[in-house]
C-alpha cells in the first residue's frame, strides 16, 4: 500500500494512537487501588457559584459517561494539569484547574488569580474562552464538533504542550470540523 506525504502522516499518527498503551504501567510494587475521581459538591447542584458550579456537575457528569468519550479526546486530556481561563458574562474572570487522571476528572477547583496558587507543575494544557462559547459547547448535541467549530472561529483557544498532545489535538480538529 502506497501512501502521499500528508496521508503518510496520518497513517504514522493513527497507528501511533492506536498502539499506545491506554492507562499505566504493569507495577509489582505493591497494591493497586483505585483512583478517587472528582464528584461535584452537593451545593453545586443548585448553582450558587454560577459558572464553576455548571462546570462541575458537568465535569462529575463527564466521568460518569466517560464510557461513551471519544478515544481521541481521552489521549488528549490523559493524565494531566489543565488550565482553564473564562471571561464570564459579567466581565469577570474564572480561572480553575482540572487534574485529570487517565482521561477522568481527577481533581477541579477554582481560584482568583490568573497563577494556580496549588500547582506544583504547571499545566500542560491551557485553555481560554468566554461564558457564551461554554454556553454553546456544554448545550450542544455534539460538543466536541462545537468545540472544534469554536477553535476554528478563535472563540476557543487551546494550547497544549509537547508533539503527541499537539498531534492528537491536531487530530480531532481534522476529524471533528
Amino acid at each position: 500500500m502506497h501512501f502521499s506525504g500528508k496521508n503518510k502522516v496520518l497513517a504514522v499518527l493513527f497507528a501511533a494512537l492506536l498502539l499506545m498503551p491506554m492507562a499505566g504501567a504493569v507495577s509489582e510494587s505493591g497494591d493497586i487501588r483505585e483512583a478517587e475521581f472528582f464528584k461535584a459538591p452537593d451545593e453545586a447542584a443548585n448553582g450558587e457559584n454560577g459558572l464553576f458550579d455548571e462546570l462541575s456537575v458537568k465535569a462529575e457528569l463527564y466521568n460518569e459517561n466517560f464510557d461513551e468519550v471519544p478515544m481521541l479526546f481521552k489521549r488528549l486530556v490523559g493524565s494531566q494539569e489543565i488550565a482553564l481561563q473564562i471571561k464570564q458574562d459579567d466581565e469577570n474572570m474564572l480561572y480553575a484547574t482540572a487534574i485529570m487522571r487517565g482521561g477522568m476528572v481527577g481533581e477541579f477547583y477554582s481560584y482568583d488569580t490568573p497563577e494556580d496558587p496549588i500547582s506544583k507543575f504547571g499545566p500542560s494544557m491551557t485553555v481560554e474562552t468566554d461564558e457564551q462559547t461554554v454556553h454553546q459547547i456544554l448545550d450542544s448535541e455534539d460538543p466536541l464538533k462545537e468545540a472544534v467549530q469554536s477553535m476554528n472561529e478563535g472563540t476557543l483557544v487551546v494550547e497544549v504542550e509537547g508533539f503527541f498532545r499537539k498531534a492528537v489535538l491536531w487530530t480531532i480538529t481534522k476529524l471533528y470540523s
